[in-house]
């Protein structure tokens, strides 16, 4: 025999043995101790299921509460921030303000200085003072004076070494250098 008709044949032996065999009767106490055991474990079910929900409920309050309160916290800093800006701004205008003051007064500061230093040599210059120099006593020139001054200069010293060497200040050393010039001593 083929193993298929093997497995028909105890296939229709379960089918004939399952329809002989006398149906039991369900008691009707059963039935009812059952569906209350199912509604009582439904119940058991609604009431965890609320459970939880009231404790995400709680957690999604809480959490609304603590961002709430951040959020609360951020805008205030920020305004803060915007101030300490708006301040800082301010500030650097008024820093920018002073800084093209000093540099005006710089400008200003150094054309005055140029016209004084114009007006100085216009008044040695002036004829009136040759004449009446003239007529003065000679006075000994700034070379015979400051001798020492011209021997450095004339072997080449720079003027801070003859400032130092002499012990006079660099814009003094500058000054005689340049009334020498003028005078034509040098």
């Amino acid at each position: 025999m083929e193993p298929w008709i093997i497995i028909i044949m105890l296939g229709a032996a379960a089918l004939i043995y399952a329809v002989m065999l006398p149906r039991k009767k369900i008691d009707k106490t059963s039935s009812e101790l059952m569906v209350k055991e199912v509604e009582s474990t439904l119940e058991q079910y609604m009431a965890d299921i609320e459970a939880e929900n009231d404790t995400l409920v709680e957690l999604v309050g809480q959490m609304k509460k603590e961002t709430t309160t951040r959020q609360t916290i951020l805008e205030e800093s920020l305004i803060e921030m915007q101030q300490r800006l708006l301040l800082v701004e301010k500030q650097s205008a008024e820093y920018e303000l002073r800084l093209a003051e000093i540099k005006q007064d710089k400008i200003l500061h150094a054309s005055t200085l140029a016209e004084m230093q114009t007006a100085a040599t216009e008044v040695i210059t002036l004829p009136e003072l040759e004449e009446s120099a003239a007529d003065s006593e000679p006075v000994n020139s700034i070379k015979q004076r400051y001798s020492e001054v011209f021997e450095l200069h004339e072997q080449g010293k720079s003027i801070d070494v003859i400032g130092k060497l002499i012990g006079i200040q660099r814009g003094e050393v500058q000054l005689i250098l340049q009334l020498a010039k003028q005078e034509g001593t040098l």
